[in-house]
């Protein structure tokens, strides 16, 4: 495809885009289905209320790539690779997420409900209003991230680092903490969200 293209409303069906290079392309509502794009690798380009169905993001490189708004089911991302990459409002469902690389970026919105992120590292990523219900995120480096009004009920939380991560807004007390590590001021946040009254 050449650079910079745009692409509205369009339908691509098992399409073999493995090993491709797209750089800038846009595509607005377009449907995906069965398209391989393993170890392809994508700069600048952005999908924008997109339907993505059984596509394999398996060891794709994805470098400031913009996913708004879009529905994907069933895709896998083994291996795959982003970095600086926006995620607003994007849906995740029966999505194979691990192992997954990602650098920094913007996933506020995001909707993973159930999503095995489990070792997955996000730390500083802005993870605002995102949920993560009944999510594992067993031992995920959420160091630095925002997860300001995220929502992490019955999400599982063992071993995960969030230290340094804003967690304004979040509803610690629907969330096991057990073995998480966190700093002194959420320490004294968590107290309050049980009814604690912390003084100095």
């Amino acid at each position: 495809m050449e650079s910079g293209s745009t692409f509205n409303g369009e339908r691509f069906a098992v399409d073999d885009w493995a090993l491709d290079s797209l750089e800038r392309i846009t595509f607005s509502g377009c449907a995906f289905d069965e398209v391989d794009l393993t170890e392809a690798v994508l700069s600048g380009c952005q999908f924008v209320e997109c339907d993505l169905s059984r596509v394999k993001f398996s060891s794709a490189v994805l470098t400031r790539c913009a996913l708004l708004r879009c529905a994907i089911r069933k895709s896998a991302f083994f291996n795959a690779s982003l970095d600086d990459c926006k995620l607003t409002g994007t849906t995740f469902d029966d999505c194979d997420l691990r192992p997954l690389t990602v650098t920094a970026g913007d996933w506020s919105f995001v909707v993973a409900r159930g999503a095995k992120l489990a070792g997955v590292s996000l730390a500083g990523v802005k993870l605002r209003d995102a949920d993560f219900s009944d999510a594992d995120l067993t031992k995920c480096d959420l160091r630095g991230a925002d997860l300001t009004g995220a929502h992490l009920r019955q999400a599982l939380l063992k071993g995960a680092d969030l230290r340094g991560a804003d967690l304004s807004g979040v509803r610690l007390n629907e969330v096991d903490l057990t073995g998480v590590k966190i700093d002194l001021a959420q320490a004294a946040m968590v107290a309050a969200n049980y009814g604690a009254i912390v003084t100095a």
